[in-house]
Parts: C-alpha cells; sequence; structure tokens
C-alpha cells in the first residue's frame, strides 16, 4: 500500500496540475504572451516622446508663420488683453481702463505681463511672447491628455488622443492666436486627470487639485465659472463609497479657494459681488436681441440707455435685464437661436471672415467629421464604464449648454475637443484591440 501510495504521488508531481501552462514544443515563453497586452512602459514613452516631438515641430511651424503673417493671428481680444497686462505692470491690477475694472477674465493677462516685465515692449514682442507661451502649454497638454485617455482606456487611447490633439488644425492654429484658448485647455486637461484617478487612495488631495484648477480655468474663461458644479457628479461616482462626501467637499473647496482672491478684489474696487469679471450683459446681449444671428456682433448691439452716474456693475446689469426682457418677449426667436448656436459651435466648417476658403473649409471638414464619428461609437462602447462617460461628457454638455444661450463659434467648441479626442481614441483602440485579438479589450484596456 506504501508504495502503490509513493507510485502515485510521484507521477502527480511529475504532471502539472494546469496542462495549458505547459509551452507548446518549438515556441519560447516570450511567444506565449497574448498579443493583446498593451504597450510596455518603455514602448509607450518611446512613441509619447515622438508625438510630442511631432506636435512641437508643428508649433514651432507655426510660429514662423505667424511672424510672417501676422494680420492673419491679429484678433481684437488679443489687444484687450496685452493692454489689461500692461496695466498689470504699471500696478493698476487687471484693469481695462478706469471706467472698466474688472472686465477681462485675468490669468492670462497675467501671463502676458511676465513678458512685459522680461523688455516685450511693442504689442508685436507681446503677441510673440504669447505664441510662445502657447505652444509651451500646448506640448504640455498633449502629455496630459495622453495622461488622461490612458486613465480611461490604457496605453493606446492615450497614446491616440496624444496624437489626435498634437495635429488637430484647428487646434493648431489656436496656437497662434493670443487668446485664452490654449491656456484654459491645459488647465481644464490638468483638472481631468486629476478626476480620473479619484479611486486611488490619493482620492481626497486630487480632488482639491482639481477643483483648484477648475477655478484657476474660470478666471482663465469665465464661462467655466460654473464647471465644478457639472463636474460633481463624476466626481461622486468615480470616488469609493466611503470618501465621497469627501471628495466632493474639497472639490468645491478647491474652486472657491482659487476664485476667491478675485472676488474680494472685485468686492474692494467695484462694492458688488463679481465673482470674475464683468460684461456678462453686453455679452447676452450680443445673444439675444433683433440683431442677434447666433454669431459674435457686438458691434451690432443698440445698447439701452444708461445713467451717466452707473458703474459697469449697473451697465453690466441694465444690458443684462435688457436682453432677457428681450427672450421673454420672444421665446420663439430666442429658442430658435439656441438652436443655431449649438449648430455654429459644432460646425464643422468655419464662419469667421476670411477663413471660408475651400482650402481652409475641407481642412475644418477632415479634421472634425471623423472625430465626431468617432466620438459618438467611444461613448457607446463605454456605456458600461458610466462614471467615466460621465466625466469626459460633463464640460462638453456644460460649456454647449453656456454657448445655446452665448453665442455659438468654433472657438467656443475648443475646450470640449480634447474630451472629444479622447472618446474618439477609445472607439480606435477598442477597434485595434479587436483587430489583433478577435475580440474587444484586452490586459489593460480599463475602459
Amino acid at each position: 500500500v506504501a508504495c502503490r501510495r509513493g507510485a502515485a504521488r510521484a507521477r502527480q508531481f511529475r504532471q502539472p496540475s494546469n496542462p495549458r501552462s505547459v509551452p507548446v514544443t518549438g515556441t519560447s515563453q516570450r511567444d506565449s504572451v497574448e498579443p493583446s497586452a498593451p504597450l510596455c512602459v518603455a514602448s509607450y514613452g518611446k512613441w509619447l516622446g515622438a508625438i510630442v516631438l511631432g506636435g512641437l515641430a508643428l508649433r514651432v511651424c507655426l510660429l514662423v508663420y505667424a511672424e510672417q503673417r501676422p494680420d492673419r493671428f491679429d484678433f481684437p481680444d488679443s489687444h484687450r488683453y496685452v493692454r489689461v497686462a500692461r496695466n498689470i505692470v504699471a500696478g493698476k491690477g487687471p484693469i481695462d481702463s478706469e471706467q472698466v475694472k474688472a472686465g477681462t477674465d485675468p490669468v492670462y493677462p497675467a501671463i502676458l505681463s511676465a513678458g512685459i516685465r522680461l523688455g516685450a515692449c511693442s504689442d508685436e514682442a507681446v503677441f510673440r511672447f504669447g505664441r510662445i507661451v502657447n505652444a509651451v502649454f500646448s506640448c504640455a497638454s498633449i502629455l496630459l491628455i495622453s495622461m488622461l485617455g490612458r486613465a480611461i482606456c490604457g496605453d493606446r487611447a492615450g497614446l491616440i488622443a496624444a496624437g489626435i490633439f498634437a495635429i488637430d488644425p484647428i487646434l493648431l492654429f489656436f496656437n497662434g492666436l493670443v487668446l485664452t484658448e490654449t491656456v484654459h485647455i491645459t488647465i481644464l486637461l490638468a483638472a481631468m486627470c486629476c478626476m480620473a484617478r479619484l479611486s486611488s487612495r490619493y482620492a481626497l488631495l486630487l480632488a482639491g487639485c482639481g477643483g483648484l484648477l477648475l477655478g484657476l480655468g474660470a478666471m482663465t474663461r469665465s464661462t467655466g465659472f460654473l464647471l465644478v458644479f457639472a463636474m460633481l457628479p463624476a466626481v461622486w461616482l468615480l470616488t469609493k463609497p466611503g470618501m465621497r462626501r469627501a471628495t466632493v467637499g474639497l472639490c468645491l473647496v478647491g474652486s472657491i479657494a482659487a476664485l476667491a482672491p478675485m472676488v474680494m478684489r472685485n468686492y474692494a474696487v467695484l462694492g458688488a459681488f463679481v465673482p470674475v469679471r464683468t460684461g456678462g450683459g453686453a455679452s447676452l446681449m450680443e445673444a439675444l436681441g433683433p440683431w442677434a444671428d447666433g454669431g459674435p456682433g457686438m458691434d451690432r448691439i443698440v445698447y439701452p440707455a444708461m445713467p451717466d452716474e452707473a458703474n459697469e456693475v449697473e451697465r453690466d446689469r441694465i444690458c443684462r435685464e435688457a436682453a432677457v426682457d428681450w427672450a421673454r418677449e420672444n421665446p420663439g426667436a430666442a429658442l430658435r437661436l439656441c438652436v443655431v448656436k449649438l449648430a455654429r459651435t459644432w460646425s464643422p466648417l468655419m464662419h469667421a471672415e476670411g477663413y471660408s476658403g475651400m482650402g481652409l473649409q475641407a481642412v475644418a471638414l477632415a479634421s472634425s467629421i471623423p472625430v465626431y464619428i468617432l466620438a459618438v461609437c467611444g461613448a457607446f462602447s463605454m456605456r458600461k464604464s458610466p462614471a467615466k462617460l460621465l466625466l469626459l461628457a460633463s464640460p462638453v454638455v456644460y460649456f454647449s449648454l453656456v454657448h445655446m444661450v452665448f453665442v455659438g463659434s468654433v472657438r467656443y467648441r475648443a475646450a470640449m475637443m480634447p474630451m472629444m479626442f479622447v472618446l474618439a481614441a477609445v472607439a480606435l483602440a477598442r477597434f485595434l484591440e479587436t483587430r489583433t485579438t478577435g475580440r474587444a479589450g484586452g490586459r489593460g484596456a480599463t475602459c
């Protein structure tokens, strides 16, 4: 009996418990690795480095082009930002003039003021500094969108999103404009990266940093003032159950902390609660009135009579009330304008004067239509990951609704496009995964 038991144990020792683990004759252990495995860290870093270098080269070429054709990149808002930057350097604070002391989002002029302190005297020199700053921020955005895509759906999605961002012609064009869009996109992507990792043990720190960045983004583009509230449902769902109240609270606290200095400054200067800047009333009149066509048109506004003693806060209130009164009296026209403004914002064609040539329209179509289709496919493929989908969708829905009220333009969808790129990258990553493995998803695919 003892001999039989010993022989049985010997046979069990010689035979592996899992026959599938025995390597097939003629194949190495490396060959047995699934082809669906994500790119390894070293390969990911090399691909990302190549994308960043390619994106940097494109931005340097744009800087050279902008120097040769400055008129094409000369926008009225750019001169206003430079004027405010000069007032910051002069110690007057972020004011437009003595009559308009809180009419401009302060972050971008503060950045431009650094160029003036470094010796950029003329407007052209400040514009040059601004374009260089834009290129730096845009390259940082390539890294950030790769991190966001990687957190959403693995390495492939991160690299694809970075590649789309690096070569997108419309966002590339904005690098040459001394406007807030490029810096705002970088800040927003940094906030999104923080929130995409709320399931980690650093959730509280990331929530506070994400809120702080959203507040900073609101001081770069004041239309993002309420974005933090649109992001809270995603923050709640992405956080582990025991920490949800704390992360939501810290996200709000971070945003308030970023805005608090500007709110206090505006109250001290104007004697009223102004979260970021004045001018919302005039912008609302631009979007709602008999002269409104859904697009920019400040020059067409017929302003109501203003008392001689009215300050900028009171003028803002009068304009806002006039716009709201018109919408109440003309609800049908106001609703039609909402549809027109939404269509203008997401239009694959350019509407700005001087940018309607056949070549530019072809580039706009070729760069937007495929992204839209892929983004819809990516959103559908993420239906089983509602928290991550909500994170990407929240800024898109929020800014779309904002510009159904205010004017619509291709410029105002710039902040939404990185999220669309990530959704498109998810669709492409899953397609590649299916092609290589015969099934959607793979090791390391988290979407």
